[in-house]
């Protein structure tokens, strides 16, 4: 890619000129033998990539969230699917078997791990074999463009956590491995999980990226009142009973209690930092009565959160 872009090349990772765009492409091997590609870049030009149909396999397992600002379309085995504005966030599985073609519009900004790996590696590491009836169901709708698993705030915070770990940190390598190999556990314990009604999603595609819209704008901010349901439907043209169906299908839970399961992760990974006493949490999160987020603590996980950190007891 430096090669056809002219861009500059240090080391493994690929930086992007001012006049391509901005970001970087960062290649890296794991010690287990994982190999994996990091991204955040917006370019500000067209994009086509067409990685041709191989007879050796290859899974890449992608973990995706795209700004769309015009277009995005993924053709895989001649199957066009086209992902809506504004974002598209999801964890999916392919192969070298298929052939695949994207082509995003210029100003696309783009966040991506990439995990490539054959199936040796597969069979040694997750103890999954290529004919694997699971797999196999899988990749048969994945070459259709049909199965997706949607980012959720689980997946994303393992994402935060690799593309905000400086690459000149010792533990950089460490942290990623372990990171990774979280994503990819998580993934296939998924469709395990699933593999009993592994099938399309009954809801249309511009349905499952609108509520991938959705689910990004509960995430945003913690620190304000999340929206009712009501003001959600409003804002998206849809119906109140649909947008709670469709989100608790495709997300596992209610819109309200999927919020505040992950708002209560939020603090207390805030509070395993050591960087914040449990007032400073309250109140990022939106608190202005600390007995009240003691008692939403209390209730995710049974122990109060003053008992994760020494700095601060709960006091009104």
């Amino acid at each position: 890619m430096a090669q056809k872009l002219g861009a500059e090349l240090r080391g493994d990772t690929l930086y992007l000129a001012p006049e391509q765009g901005e970001g970087y492409l960062h290649a890296v091997t794991l010690p287990n033998g994982l190999s994996i590609l990091i991204t955040e870049n917006c370019f500000n030009f067209d994009i086509l990539l067409h990685r041709k149909k191989l007879d050796e396999c290859f899974y890449i397992l992608g973990f995706d969230e795209v700004y769309i600002k015009h277009q995005l379309i993924e053709i895989i085995n001649g199957h066009r699917e086209k992902r809506y504005p504004p974002i598209f966030a999801g964890a999916y599985l392919n192969t070298t078997f298929f052939d695949r073609v994207s082509i995003a519009s210029k100003g696309n900004g783009v966040r991506m791990v990439k995990c490539i790996f054959d199936t040796r590696w597969m069979s040694k590491y997750l103890g999954i074999k290529k004919d694997d009836e699971v797999l196999k169901r899988y990749l048969s709708l994945r070459a259709k463009n049909l199965n997706i698993d949607p980012l959720d705030a689980e997946y994303r915070n393992l994402l935060e956590d690799i593309f905000h770990t400086d690459p000149q940190n010792p533990l950089f390598t460490t942290i990623v491995e372990n990171r990774v190999m979280m994503l990819i556990e998580r993934f296939f314990t998924q469709i395990y999980h699933k593999s009993s009604d592994l099938r399309p999603l009954q809801i249309r595609q511009e349905d499952i990226y609108r509520m991938m819209e959705i689910e990004k704008e509960l995430m945003e901010d913690y620190s304000k009142n999340a929206p009712t349901v009501e003001e959600l439907a409003g804002k998206h043209t849809m119906g109140v009973s649909k947008l709670k169906r469709q989100f608790k299908q495709i997300y596992g839970k209610p819109v309200f209690e999927y919020y505040q399961k992950n708002r209560m992760t939020k603090a207390k990974d805030m509070l395993l930092s050591g960087e914040y006493t449990v007032k400073e949490v309250g109140y990022k999160l939106g608190y202005q009565n600390l007995s009240n987020f003691a008692n939403a603590f209390k209730k995710e996980f049974s122990v109060l959160p003053s008992s994760l950190t020494k700095k601060s007891p709960v006091t009104d």
